[in-house]
């Protein structure tokens, strides 16, 4: 993704106090595992509190930027669904079978799974206890909401994005490697990083 220093003021001093000074424990590491519906219903939630319409094309796109930026702060996965690279971009397959109902309209229902042991339907939440994960997804909303879905999307085809050196037509459910995923958020951050020190200079 192309970054540049005016693109997201907010997130430069979060970004140099975070990778300078904040510490994961290994329960918070741990912690960090949660579904895709936990991380879309931090979204959606947002989004409604801000009456800030949110599509599907939009949800995949934050879910999977914050996916990307937990695994290269932590070097934990964000929840254990591979996240797939489809016509569109990334793609996570069980958020997509969730939502395509909305087609390109706003997304107006929270995320849902299924508990097979009591056989009831919740709305998975990310809790506010685990400040680690929350914080991130605070500052991946702060510095993507105001992008469309198509916006995203073209970000996420860029040459030498994750989805770009994956991507095969032929062959649709391609999961994109987290070893791939990694290092390039990790450019990202440190693109961020530089130009907060740099504002003159932008990020390519």
């Amino acid at each position: 993704m192309s970054l540049s220093p005016g693109s997201f003021p907010l997130v430069f001093p979060f970004w140099i106090t975070y990778l300078t000074s904040r510490q994961f424990t290994q329960e918070a590491r741990l912690a960090m595992a949660y579904t895709p519906q936990h991380i879309a219903n931090y979204f959606l939630d947002r989004a409604a509190q801000e009456g800030s319409p949110v599509t599907q094309m939009k949800l995949q796109k934050l879910v999977y930027i914050a996916y990307g930026w937990a695994l290269a702060l932590t070097g934990k996965r964000l929840f254990e669904e591979p996240i797939e690279a489809w016509d569109h971009g990334p793609v996570i397959r069980s958020l997509y079978n969730e939502f395509k109902r909305f087609g390109n309209s706003a997304i107006r229902e929270p995320a849902t799974e299924f508990n097979l042991d009591n056989f009831e339907t919740t709305e998975p939440r990310v809790p506010e206890s685990d400040a680690d994960t929350t914080l991130i997804l605070d500052k991946v909303w702060a510095a993507y909401r105001r992008f469309s879905g198509w916006q995203l999307r073209q970000k996420t085809h860029e040459p030498g994005t994750p989805w770009s050196v994956t991507y095969d037509p032929k062959e649709r459910d391609r999961v994109i490697p987290d070893e791939v995923i990694r290092p390039h958020f990790f450019s990202v951050i440190r693109r961020i990083l530089d130009a907060a020190r740099s504002p003159s200079t932008a990020a390519a």
